[in-house]
């Protein structure tokens, strides 16, 4: 019985690590749009980073299924890989952190700051 006990709890303890910090795919899978960007003495507010979606200048991250993503910034495209376990987006092989809510996915690192909003 002992036995049987000790198997469960660290089946458990596993099965409880495993599940921690990561994210349903489901969720996270779709299309941001930029809704915050600081850093460098800049501050974008969404009266400006509207303004500049009006004349074509659009910031996106497009997060796919296969654990890739494509963040347009500007027109200037940029290929990443994406770890939810580990809650990180990997670009010639440097990870960076990020968080999600259900709704926004936020980087911020050193001073400097990217929130996307999901629009699809």
């Amino acid at each position: 019985m002992k036995k049987i006990s000790c198997i469960l709890i660290t089946f458990l303890f596993v099965l409880t690590l495993v599940s921690c910090g990561s994210v349903n795919k489901s969720k996270i899978v779709g299309t941001y749009e930029l809704s915050k960007a600081e850093g460098v003495g800049i501050s974008l507010t969404q009266e400006q980073i509207d303004s500049m979606k009006a004349i074509g200048l659009t910031a996106t991250l497009e997060i796919k299924d296969d654990n890739t993503a494509v963040m347009d910034i500007f027109g200037e495209k940029l290929d990443f890989t994406y770890d939810l376990r580990k809650m990180v987006f990997t670009y010639e092989d440097k990870d960076e952190k990020f968080t999600f809510d259900g709704e926004k996915i936020a980087f911020n690192n050193e001073g400097r700051a990217l929130e996307f909003t999901k629009i699809k």
